[in-house]
């Protein structure tokens, strides 16, 4: 299996764990992405959701579906560099729909050394 696969069991799905990151996990903000992580005490790997509100792209639901594509690639590609045992939810709050995966993995990068910092 390869180091940057994103499998289902990764993923955080139930709607109550979703808000229970965005209420009590430490939000970290950049210029088009917003990531909350709440640290699991008991937990092997990191479950991540990703989230594109729909105030970014009216009405344009593939335009929502792209950005979150790109919020999936980004984090899959950078996962590895965070330690295990955290819920992640990456909002995509500012982003056009030509951005690149790569601009916003550069993004994720820098929260996770911030937070692995604190």
């Amino acid at each position: 299996m390869k180091k940057e696969s994103f499998l289902r069991k990764e993923r955080l799905k139930k709607n109550d764990s979703i808000k229970a990151v965005l209420d009590n996990g430490v939000c970290f903000k950049s210029r088009s992405v917003n990531i909350y992580i709440l640290k699991r005490p008991d937990a092997e790997a990191n479950k991540a959701a990703f989230i594109c509100k729909k105030a970014l792209h009216q009405n344009k639901a593939i335009l929502r579906n792209r950005v979150r594509r790109v919020l999936k690639e980004a984090y899959r590609r950078k996962k590895s560099v965070f330690p295990a045992g955290h819920d992640i939810v990456i909002v995509g709050v500012k982003i056009a729909a030509e951005t690149k995966s790569s601009v916003i993995e550069r993004e994720i990068l820098d929260v996770f050394k911030k937070y692995t910092r604190t």
